[in-house]
């Protein structure tokens, strides 16, 4: 009889070349590095973080300012891989993703880290992070220097970049990634010197409310604050809940059960932030929410009873009058006797900001529903009178039979081009 045998697992080293390759592009790699930044705050104080770019020397920086700052134990620990001793309220947790960034991006950087209140700084120099054929290095030479200043800063000098960078592409990701953090002026981001801001939500001030609720699962209590709202001009990174884990963004257009196709085009208008500070279950790069948890499940059936209302509120924004009805009441009863027709098309009323003429909704016993849009100004001008709304639903009628032939795209160029007209010249004469 054959004795039982043991098999061990192992790590083979050269498995961090593959953990440079796992970023889809060169932003969530670069985000890794400022989410490290992030997590160097300390309780009540501002953190400053700057990121600069020099295509031209292939250089990046990433500097943070009045935070905890690294010791020599804080380095050697960066360099530990799979190491993570960040506790709650910190937005890393797996101890590899800003050393795979790194990799990702380039082939050399510089660290120099100065500990709060401590008199001496280090600066490590690594110049090939990218040759991995031995598997780990066999260490990197650490240089003390005296500093003069007693708050805690981190500095990455990242060189001999393989990735280019659009600085307007990293404002516009600051903004929607750390939103919260810098409404609340917990984090202040300076790129290229310019501090960036971010705009209020356009909430439709009737609908805004925010919240806070708690909810128990495995005998532990967890909170949840948000806030939502109807927005009157919705944009292509509105609708849904976008959600934040201790102030940055890990999901975008996160629906709590009010997706019914017959109702998400106006739903859509509906905008939230939820806003989490205790650890989620998340993908290694926080791109994405484990929906299969338990966790999730506990927070979507929560969230799900907390805008319960307001899903009513958001179906029903601005219901047209009987007087406005009409309009699109009479074709409609004109389309059931037309035998081109069949009764597989109908019309109806909507809003859905000031550009959108209608947009045809496929129903799912193959009947399309053509939305007429009130939020557009030329509705607006043409439905101050009786005979105008009238005649602009029979416009739109006329519309939609005439893009017919026309393909997807020959249809988008169009309707934005007679939008605008429409909306120009209706001013001119009817105002």
């Amino acid at each position: 009889m054959l004795d039982a045998q043991i098999v061990k697992e192992s790590f083979d080293p050269k498995l961090i070349t593959a953990l440079f390759k796992n970023f889809s592009n060169q932003y969530i790699a670069l985000f890794e590095l400022i989410d490290n930044a992030v997590d160097d705050r300390q309780h009540n104080e501002k953190l400053i973080i700057s990121i600069d770019y020099d295509p031209e020397d292939e250089k990046l920086f990433i500097k943070n300012f009045n935070g905890k700052g690294m010791s020599i134990d804080d380095l050697e620990k960066f360099f530990t891989w799979g190491h993570s001793d960040k506790t709650t309220g910190r937005i890393g947790r797996y101890g590899q993703g800003g050393k795979a960034a790194l990799g990702y991006l380039a082939k050399s950087f510089n660290i120099k880290s100065h500990a709060k209140n401590k008199i001496s700084g280090f600066v490590v120099k690594v110049k090939d992070w990218e040759n991995r054929q031995t598997g780990f290095s066999d260490g990197f030479q650490v240089m003390p220097y005296q500093s003069q200043r007693d708050e805690g800063d981190v500095s990455f000098e990242i060189y001999n970049l393989k990735k280019e960078f659009r600085t307007d592409t990293i404002i516009e990701r600051i903004r929607k990634t750390y939103r919260p953090l810098i409404t609340q002026k917990k984090v202040e981001f300076l790129v290229e010197n310019m501090p960036v801001k971010c705009a209020a939500i356009a909430y439709d001030r009737a609908t805004y409310k925010t919240f806070a609720t708690d909810f128990t699962h495995n005998g532990r209590k967890f909170h949840l604050t948000g806030e939502f709202g109807i927005v009157d001009d919705p944009k292509s990174d509105r609708g849904g809940f976008r959600i934040f884990q201790y102030g940055r963004s890990v999901a975008d257009k996160e629906y709590f059960g009010h997706t019914d196709p017959s109702k998400r085009w106006n739903v859509e208008r509906l905008y939230g932030e939820l806003y989490i500070d205790f650890d989620l279950p998340l993908s290694m790069n926080k791109t994405e929410i484990d929906k299969d948890s338990e966790l999730w499940r506990f927070i979507e059936r929560t969230m799900n009873k907390q805008i319960a209302e307001i899903i009513k509120e958001a179906v029903d924004y601005k219901t047209p009058t009987k007087k406005e009805s009409s309009s699109v009441d009479t074709i409609n009863k004109k389309l059931k006797k037309s035998s081109e027709n069949k009764g597989d098309t109908e019309f109806g009323l909507t809003n859905y900001g000031p550009k959108l003429l209608f947009k045809i909704e496929e129903g799912a016993n193959g009947k399309n529903t053509v939305k007429i849009n009130r939020d557009h100004r030329a509705y607006k001008l043409w439905s101050d009178t009786e005979a105008g709304k009238k005649y602009y639903a029979i416009m739109i009628y006329a519309l939609t039979e005439t893009i017919k032939k026309l393909s997807n795209a020959e249809q988008k160029k169009f309707l934005n081009e007679f939008s605008e007209y429409l909306g120009k010249k209706s001013a001119e004469i009817l105002e």
